[in-house]
């Protein structure tokens, strides 16, 4: 039946069935001639690419494609498990750990076995150097792919939640204009620059930033504020900080953010004038620790707890405290977050669950 509709209402009927992660758009594209040929451009409004295969996949096929795809949604999710990175290194590393156990037997020989031994010690040095290229390039590789596709999408981007491993994200260095962005998730250095101002343009479409602390990551939540949020988000209107851990630097830094104390470091920018909330969440309370009170977790998740309440009493029409999660959210409820917003849910974050403590 749809092959006998004029392409206009097709192309109309599609724009509406295709805000899911890209599987009904995918599927479109198998059914006839026809529908492949109408469906093109619709079937690419959101996007979901999951894994390194497909972000590496995708940035190919953008290389490859010189229509504009007209994407609003874009969802990459590029952070491995800790298991997944392990391995990884594992494999950087194999010919390194050869060559260290072929060293250590050579180091027992008798001293005849000198050459041997410093050709042993070449080899180390050699796989060493080998294993950090290994690694090096797979970053260098990630990042070439995300920027290739952040670049590309850039005309009609909206929407951006975005996680990277450590090592594709300190190697994202190259700037980026995304004109049209409203909404940003982070969990991962992005768009912050190691060394420079971050590499997200200023951006003035952005009203809501969201940045989710992560262990493995090159950076800290406070690292947005001595970046300068200001500079990429210049008209932004709420900021939302989820997961926090760690010790009370991040409150402080918002802090002197907001215009509310001096900067201890200087490093502090101020944030835009147009926020109208700030939205935080402290991670999951570390559990009770047995033993040397120098290295007890739970201090400094109180120190934090505590100056995050100062805050919001010191700044209650802007800073919303949120209770902490009983367990860590799962990878999933950022996606279905971002599904939500796909299907045309404003976007309004929770704050019912609110910390009252003082």
């Amino acid at each position: 039946m749809l092959d006998q509709l004029p392409a206009e209402i097709c192309a109309y009927i599609f724009a509406f069935a295709c805000q899911d992660s890209g599987h009904t758009g995918r599927s479109l594209s198998l059914v006839s001639k026809y529908i492949h040929e109408t469906s093109k451009l619709a079937r690419y409004t959101s996007i979901a690419l999951i894994g390194r295969a497909q972000i590496l996949a995708f940035a190919q096929f953008l290389d490859q494609t010189p229509t504009q795809l007209g994407t609003r949604y874009l969802f990459i999710g590029g952070q491995e498990s800790e298991e997944e990175m392990d391995e990884i290194c594992k494999l950087a590393s194999r010919a390194q750990k050869e060559a260290q156990a072929e060293y250590r037997k050579l180091v027992e020989l008798p001293p005849s076995e000198d050459e041997k031994l410093k050709e042993a010690k070449d080899a180390v040095e050699r796989e060493r150097a080998n294993a950090k290229l290994y690694l090096d390039t797979f970053g260098k590789e990630g990042a070439r792919a995300v920027t290739t596709i952040l670049r590309t999408l850039a005309p009609t981007l909206e929407i951006l939640d975005i996680s990277l491993n450590e090592r594709v994200a300190q190697k994202m260095l190259h700037t980026i204009s995304l004109p049209h962005l409203t909404d940003l998730t982070t969990r991962c250095g992005f768009p912050l620059h190691p060394t420079d101002d971050p590499v997200l343009e200023p951006t003035h479409s952005l009203r809501y930033l969201h940045v989710v602390e992560t262990y493995d990551q090159w950076n800290w939540v406070e690292q947005f504020f001595e970046c300068g949020i200001s500079y990429f988000a210049p008209s932004l209107t709420h900021l939302r900080l989820s997961q926090l851990a760690g010790d009370e630097s991040a409150i402080t830094h918002l802090e002197a953010a907001l215009g509310l104390s001096a900067s201890a470091s200087g490093r502090v920018k101020q944030l835009p004038s147009t926020v109208e909330l700030v939205l935080l969440k402290p991670d999951v309370a570390p559990p009770p620790y047995i033993g040397c009170f120098c290295t007890d977790d739970t201090v400094e998740y109180h120190n934090l707890l505590n100056r995050a309440r100062q805050l919001r009493d010191k700044e209650d029409h802007r800073v919303v405290l949120l209770q902490a999660d009983t367990a860590r959210p799962a990878e999933d409820e950022y996606f279905s977050e971002w599904m939500d917003k796909v299907n045309g849910a404003a976007c309004r974050w929770d704050t019912s669950n609110v910390d009252t403590a003082r």
